[in-house]
């Protein structure tokens, strides 16, 4: 029988170290200014929302989500993690699959490029599921010219949300039935 993966140990209680009343919203520019960038270089991290991990080791039902909610949206992550060239979208019940062809350049607010996003959805088979993921990397022209190559290719933020489309509709028809009785 094939022994399963194991999450760290470490990831529950370095997320309660957080502030309490702390909300982790971070516009897109500053994950990869603040965070991503931060991470390559070796440097300390505004907080410690973002853990590491290998992110594609797992399928998305056995990641921590639930331990971010008081800090994060309800079902959302964020992760760091290595990607390996190659098959690294692929867990053991099905893979990540891009939505969108091209990656999405994240803009400063001057319009420079700082990195880049692509969206995922993870596929059980061929069957399409709730979980999205959106994978952040660095813009390589913002890191100095001294930092490991292989750091800067390599290292990404997985933003991972669970959204289930039905439980939305079935709120939203009740909220219309509702407001017709009211009326």
């Amino acid at each position: 029988m094939e022994q399963q993966q194991q999450l760290p140990a470490d990831i529950e209680t370095e997320i309660k170290k957080l502030p309490v009343g702390f909300r982790f919203r971070p516009p897109e520019r500053d994950l990869i200014l603040n965070y991503l960038i931060n991470k390559i270089l070796n440097r300390s991290l505004p907080s410690n929302a973002i853990k590491d991990i290998h992110f594609y080791d797992f399928d998305p039902d056995q990641l921590p989500i639930s331990e971010f909610s008081v800090y994060c949206k309800e079902n959302q992550a964020y992760f760091f993690t290595q990607v390996v060239q190659g098959g690294r979208r692929t867990t053991k019940s099905g893979h990540w699959k891009a939505s969108d062809f091209e990656e999405e350049p994240v803009l400063f607010k001057d319009g420079k490029t700082v990195g880049f996003k692509k969206k995922f959805v993870f596929y059980s088979g061929d069957q399409k599921t709730y979980w999205t993921m959106r994978e952040y990397r660095v813009n390589p022209d913002l890191i100095p010219s001294n930092a490991p190559n292989e750091m800067i290719d390599s290292y990404v933020i997985c933003k991972i949300k669970y959204k289930d489309t039905s439980e939305k509709r079935k709120r939203k028809f009740i909220a219309k039935k509702r407001m017709a009785m009211l009326k």
